[in-house]
């Protein structure tokens, strides 16, 4: 699969090539053992085939699924979210809160929420944690490698030695770490699309980081904003990828503690100009 042909594939779906541009090699070679494994030499007997089966389209979408993270991705956002976000979030709302991490992947950014969590205050009561979390996902496989909490050591290199040798346990041979199980309270794990939530899920903090704000192209991004923004209590904080920009003209936002890819929701109205 060529480029060109990579970027039809892209454009079936509503993707957008600049934002797989660092990942197309991996996800090609996903893409070319899927065609080969369907019988598809070319890329329109392969979308035929997307076409006609669900399964099939699943899969698809599955090979352009990106598990690109590491725990404490960005240190600025972590800081502020124990320094502020969720101090400010506690003080207004109460405990626990409800938070989404919407394409959690295989779970780095989720257990970066409940370590800082505990940073924030340490639990007083373990069966009430201070958070309440919905992890999401689209593809089983990341997911499962989220419940099972195993990552190998490139994964840290934002955690501190300290942090790691609180929160994880390392296997044998000391080349990946389990996170200890307490820390796996008070997360829920669900394989769904963000328009398939149900519509009365409602939160507090929403992080919608370094997904579809980067790989879908202009519609994608702003129909995908505003059915994030549907779950999104007023008052509550929604945080993008630090690269990331919203895009058209996003009603009833408001930049918040100090950085530009955090946000305020003070309105009913999500998405407006779109």
């Amino acid at each position: 699969m060529d480029d060109p042909q990579f970027h039809r594939l892209l454009d079936y779906f509503g993707y957008s090539p600049e934002g797989y541009r660092r990942v197309r090699k991996g996800v090609k070679k996903r893409l070319r053992r899927h065609m080969q494994a369907l019988g598809c030499t070319r890329l329109e007997c392969y979308l035929d085939a997307v076409a006609a089966s669900p399964r099939t389209r699943r899969a698809c979408l599955q090979c352009l699924s990106v598990p690109i993270s590491r725990f404490m991705r960005d240190a600025a956002f972590w800081e502020t979210l124990v320094q502020q976000i969720l101090p400010d979030l506690m003080r207004r709302f109460g405990v626990p809160l409800a938070v989404w991490s919407a394409g959690c992947a295989c779970g780095e950014e989720v257990y970066s929420l409940v370590i800082s969590a505990r940073e924030v205050q340490p639990p007083m009561n373990p069966e009430r944690p201070l958070l309440d979390i919905l992890a999401t996902d689209r593809n089983p496989v990341f997911l499962s490698r989220a419940r099972d909490g195993i990552y190998p050591r490139s994964s840290f290199r934002e955690l501190s030695a300290e942090q790691l040798t609180r929160h994880f346990n390392p296997l044998p041979g000391r080349r990946r770490f389990r996170i200890r199980r307490e820390l796996q309270t008070g997360v829920n794990w669900l394989c769904c699309d963000i328009e398939s939530l149900p519509s009365t899920a409602r939160f507090h903090l929403v992080l919608l980081r370094n997904n579809i704000l980067t790989y879908c192209d202009q519609a994608g991004r702003e129909q995908g904003l505003r059915r994030t923004l549907a779950h999104l209590r007023p008052g509550g904080v929604l945080v993008i990828g630090s690269r990331e920009r919203l895009p058209g003209a996003a009603g009833g936002l408001d930049p918040a503690f100090g950085l530009s890819y955090v946000f305020e929701r003070y309105a009913e109205t999500p998405l407006t100009g779109c």
